[in-house]
Parts: structure tokens; sequence; C-alpha cells
């Protein structure tokens, strides 16, 4: 007979990533998968045709329900809502994790708050996890047909937005290296250069701050948008920030599967700057200095 532990930590790694990919938070993944497991071990497993799917159904709709209760909170929320990064290498090891199998990037996370929780749930076990209409009908309790208007109205919602899963690691890599060049050498017009002219940068902070020579510094409470007031604010307090916090440090990490920027008072991690791009220009800029959800990437 099979082993239900052995069962479900085959699919762990699915479940937690489809659970990250509903939520945007590392710790309630993790929370979703670990009751979606007490639940599991009480399950008849003879009763069970399909075992991948049931697990598959089981954390989803577990998702689903808490980003039913999720979405109040989060209108309530201090300042913007981004999603927590999650790190795809461990800093001893240098590995890549298991869990962050198929983890989307900031950008897209942010992207799919757009939809309601059903229709990213389908979204993304369609798009993302390769799943069949069948497949999704038997998880979701609907018709084939009544997926494909689900996926059909999530992409109208995404509308050309849903380009962005198309990214040229390389590219972005390159990218990144320009824009920290630019704001070592203070150089202006070349930081310009590397933003749409619609660019938009999104802070957030959780409600903490960071007090540099009296000056209280907090996350912005709205998106700075164009790429004259984003370089001018990026070159006005990242200096003040190297300058005056104790042991400062930066650091190229990957999260999210793109390689990102890390800044650290000592072992504390202060921000996680991760960039939107185009292929060619930066199209937004997400920062994340929420100690709460940088928790994962201390030294």
């Amino acid at each position: 007979m099979e082993n239900k532990a052995d069962i479900f930590l085959e699919y762990k790694p699915l479940l937690f990533s489809i659970a990250y990919n509903m939520l945007g938070h590392v710790d309630e993944a993790e929370e979703m998968v670990q009751d979606s497991f007490l639940k599991w071990m009480e399950v008849e497993i003879a009763s069970v045709r399909q075992q991948k799917a049931f697990l598959v159904k089981m954390v989803t709709n577990a998702c689903i329900n808490h980003l039913n209760s999720a979405r109040a909170r989060r209108e309530k929320y201090v300042g913007i809502w981004l999603p927590e990064p999650l790190q795809n290498y461990t800093p001893d090891t240098g590995h890549a994790r298991i869990e962050t199998y198929h983890a989307l990037s900031i950008g897209m996370l942010v992207l799919m708050e757009k939809l309601t929780p059903q229709e990213r749930a389908i979204f993304l076990l369609k798009e993302i996890f390769a799943y069949d209409y069948y497949e999704l009908a038997e998880i979701f309790n609907k018709s084939t047909d009544g997926c494909r208007q689900i996926l059909k109205r999530a992409k109208e919602n995404l509308g050309k937005d849903r380009r962005r899963f198309e990214i040229d690691l390389k590219v972005h890599e390159k990218i990144l290296n320009n824009f920290l060049r630019a704001i070592d050498e203070g150089n202006m017009d070349g930081l310009i250069d590397l933003l749409k002219q619609d660019i938009r940068m999104v802070t957030e902070g959780g409600g903490a701050g960071l007090t540099l020579k009296n000056q209280r510094l907090r996350a912005l409470p709205k998106p700075i948008v164009g790429r004259d007031n984003v370089s001018r604010l990026i070159l006005a307090i990242l200096p003040k920030i190297r300058e005056s916090v104790p042991n400062f440090s930066e650091d190229i990490t990957f999260a999210n599967g793109m390689p990102c920027i890390i800044t650290y008072s000592g072992n504390q991690p202060l921000s996680l700057v991760a960039l939107e791009t185009d292929g060619e220009q930066i199209r937004n800029i997400y920062v994340q200095t929420n100690p709460e959800k940088l928790k994962h990437f201390r030294k």
C-alpha cells in the first residue's frame, strides 16, 4: 500500500508553487500546503482516483478561499501591497530551493492582482502549469466550456500585459547592470535612457520606515510615474542611504527567477529591488522594504 506522506512529498513542490503564485506570500503558501497535508492524511486513499489532481484541487480551493478573505485585508493595507519575494538560492549552498518550482516574476504577480481568485487559479493552471481543460473541469467542478470562458475572461482582464511572461534573462541582467552603473556614476542622462517614458516605481514598506540623519524615510504611498520623476528620486535618495546606513552593502540575488538588487544593513535586509523590462528599457521598478517580507533574505 502506498504511503500517503510519501505521495504528498512527491507533489509538495508543485503544491507550494501553485499556492505561492496564487497568494504572493511565502508563509501563507506554506500554511496552505501544511493544511492540505493534514487534510490529505485524513483521506481514505482508496477513494482517490487521481492523487495529483486531488491534491492540486485541495490546495487550489484553499488558496481561493484564502484570497477571498485576504482581499478585504489588502484593501485596508498600509500603503501599497506588493508580493513577498521568493528567494531562489540559499546563501550557504548556492543551489536552487526545491520550492521555487515555477515562481512567477514580481511584475507578473502584481499583474495577477487584476484577476478574481478563480480567474487567477484557472489562468495559472492552464498557462503556467499546462493543465488541459478536462483536468481544469475536474478540479473546479465545471464544464470544459465553463473553464474556457473563465480563462478567456482572465486573458481579457490582463490584456496585452500577458506578454510579460516572455523574459530573456541575459537581456534582463544586462539592463540591471547598466541600471546599477548609471546610479553608481550619478549619470542622470544614462539612467533616463534606461527608463521608459511612462515608467512606474512602486514601493512597499508595510508601515515600517528608515531613519537617516534625523529624517524618516517611508515607502511611497503612491507609485511614482514618469522617467524624470523616477530618475530624480533614485539619484537623490540612494546615495544618502549608502552613506548613512550602518554597515551598508549591496548585492545581486535571484528572486522569483530573476536577478534583483538586495541591500543590507549588516545582516539585515533593507530592500529588494526588482526591475521589469520590455527587453530594451525598464517599464516598472518594484521596491520591497517591508522587513517581514524580506526575512527570508537575512544573511
